[in-house]
This record gives structure tokens, C-alpha cells and sequence, in this order.
């Protein structure tokens, strides 16, 4: 039972040692330090800049704050679900694995399907209680965006917008779960909406293309699939001068004209602040379940701005960051 693993580790001084090697134990050498030092599993549901961040925030946070000595296991599951069950079972099979860190819904899914003891850490899902991350060994951070806010930048920069397509994945859950949010806050300020399913990568150009003729404004959630189409989805837009905002803050420099998302870096930190919290003995997973990002940020990329003719109103200046394509930049 998960209550007798805790209390194995409780009161204990954990020491993880930082390592970055994928598929590989990381950390001390001795049988004596691998003995009384924590190994955590860490299960990405693909390759995605966002996703990465996320795992490099948690394993930093984690080895400041338990003062280095850890062994991480970091396996990829590509973006398959059947890889992810079948890495999450090595991690449950695997005694020396007294935790796991899943990042993005399907790894998490994939975790909770399988583990039901020890204690399982996620970052990057969006609705934990939509995604049924409800059991007791799980606990994490969320990557829900402050849709209002989002809007609210969205109708600042591009004021005479009446009608805007919002283009995301309706398999994935987090996109689905935030677009009906977009959906009706923007029909709730008299905007027309086109909602834009795309479920494969190469539907994406010509949707998008239909789209951008009977729209004002382009809009996506967090979506897996946007994110690999990214560059598409951007050199289409421009083309037809359009506006694109995201909801991942990464993806502002591949084209986009901004985002009011998430940190993902800092949302990883914020998940080894709970492990800390329940590996130290203060809290039990099911005492911090899911909790939200501190703050979002603005990101505008300049050049975009530029060829659309548009002007970032003074009142969000001290919100901005600047990027330019591929190039981040302060302003300032």
C-alpha cells in the first residue's frame, strides 16, 4: 500500500545527484550512496521543446532542493501510448524506483493505469479531473492557461477581430478541454467562432488554408499535434496575413504573433516542490492533487508584429517579452 511506502521514506534527508542521460541510472557510484539515494522515473509522453522544459525544471528543482544525491531514469515514449504503458510497467516492476515523474496527460494516464503505490508526480495536463488523475498516489501541476487573459490580449492586439478559428486536435484532451473554454469566452464577447479539428499532421496545411479565408484571427489551445505543424500553420497565416496566437509560449518564435501561456520550466520546478513535500514526510499526494501555474507570460514575436502592421498597445508593454523568429530577446 502507498501509505507503508511512505512511511519508508518519511523523515528521511533525501540526495539526488542530477543527470541528464536519457534511458540511463544517473548518480553515485557506491553501493553504499545508491542504497540510501532517491530514484525517481521519469516518463515523457513524446519529444516537444515544451515537454523537455518541464523535465529539465523538475530534475533542477529537485537537486537543489534535496541537496544532490538522485538517480533519474528518463525514458521517451515517442508519442505512443502503448510505449508509454509498456515503460510505466518497467517502473512499477522496478523496486529501485520509488517514484515517477510523467509528463503530459498520456504519460500520466498511462502511470496511473498501472502504478497504484508509489507516488507519481505529473506537469503539463491541463484537467487532471477531466483526465481521471484522481487516485491517491498522484499529484502535479497543471498547464491550464488563463483563457480569459489570453483573449483579453488577443482582442488588444487585433481589436476589429469579429470572427476567429480556433485549430486544434480533437483527440487530445487538454486541446478539447481548452478550446471550449476559448469557444465561449469569445463567444460570450460577441466574436464568431470556427472551431478547427485536425486530427492528423498531414490535414493540417489544408485546413488551415480553407480556414484563413473565412477568418480573422487564427487561435490554438495546447495541442500536441499544432505544435508539430507549427511552422505550417505560421507560414500559412503570414501569407495571408493573419494573426496567430498560441497558447505555448515556445511557439512564438517559430512564427506565431504571441502567446499568454505557461511557463513549462517553472511548472516542472513546481512539481519537484510536491515530491519534495511528500518524500520529506509533509504531505501525502492526495493533500496537493493538481495545482496551477503562479503567472503566465506574454510573448510577442516582433517580427510578425511588423509585417502585419500591428502595435502592442502601451497598457500591455510591461507585460511583453520580444522575440524574433527563432531568436529570443527582451525588450528593453
Amino acid at each position: 500500500m502507498f501509505t507503508k511506502w511512505f512511511h519508508k521514506f518519511k523523515g528521511r534527508s533525501l540526495t539526488i545527484a542530477m543527470g541528464l542521460s536519457l534511458s540511463l541510472l544517473i548518480g553515485c557510484s557506491s553501493d553504499k550512496q545508491q542504497s540510501s539515494a532517491l530514484t525517481i522515473g521519469i516518463l515523457q509522453t513524446a519529444s516537444h521543446p515544451a515537454l523537455d522544459r518541464a523535465r529539465e525544471g523538475f530534475m533542477q528543482e529537485l537537486t537543489e532542493k534535496t541537496h544532490g544525491q538522485v538517480h533519474f531514469v528518463v525514458q521517451n515514449a515517442e508519442g505512443s501510448i502503448a510505449q508509454a504503458r509498456s515503460i510505466a510497467q518497467s517502473f512499477h516492476a522496478n523496486s529501485q524506483i520509488n517514484g515517477i515523474f510523467a509528463i503530459a496527460t498520456p504519460a500520466a494516464q498511462a502511470a496511473a493505469s498501472i502504478e497504484k503505490s508509489k507516488p507519481i508526480f505529473f506537469a503539463a495536463v491541463t484537467d487532471p479531473v477531466k483526465a481521471g488523475l484522481t487516485q491517491a498516489n498522484l499529484c502535479g501541476t497543471t498547464d491550464m492557461i488563463d483563457v480569459q487573459g489570453e483573449i483579453d490580449m488577443l482582442q488588444a492586439f487585433v481589436p476589429d477581430a469579429k470572427r476567429v478559428a480556433i485549430v486544434f486536435n480533437p483527440a487530445e484532451i487538454n486541446a478539447v478541454t481548452i478550446k471550449d473554454k476559448m469557444a465561449e469566452e469569445l463567444e460570450k464577447r460577441g466574436v464568431e467562432v470556427i472551431q478547427l479539428g485536425v486530427s492528423q499532421e498531414s490535414e493540417m496545411a489544408l485546413a488551415v488554408t480553407s480556414a484563413v479565408k473565412k477568418c480573422d484571427v487564427l487561435l490554438t489551445p495546447t495541442d500536441n499535434t499544432v505544435a508539430l505543424t507549427l511552422p505550417i500553420i505560421a507560414r500559412i497565416a503570414r501569407v495571408h496575413y493573419k494573426p496567430l496566437i498560441v497558447s505555448d509560449n515556445l511557439l512564438v518564435e517559430k512564427g506565431a504573433l504571441a502567446s499568454r501561456g505557461v511557463d513549462y520550466f517553472q511548472s516542472g520546478k513546481k512539481a519537484a516542490f510536491l515530491a519534495d513535500e511528500v518524500f520529506s514526510g509533509r504531505k501525502f499526494p492526495k493533500e496537493l492533487r493538481g495545482v496551477g501555474s503562479d503567472k503566465t507570460s506574454v510573448i510577442v514575436n516582433q517580427d510578425v508584429l511588423h509585417e502585419l502592421e500591428l502595435t502592442v498597445p502601451d497598457s500591455w508593454m510591461a507585460e511583453v517579452t520580444f522575440v524574433t523568429d527563432r531568436q529570443q530577446r527582451k525588450k528593453g
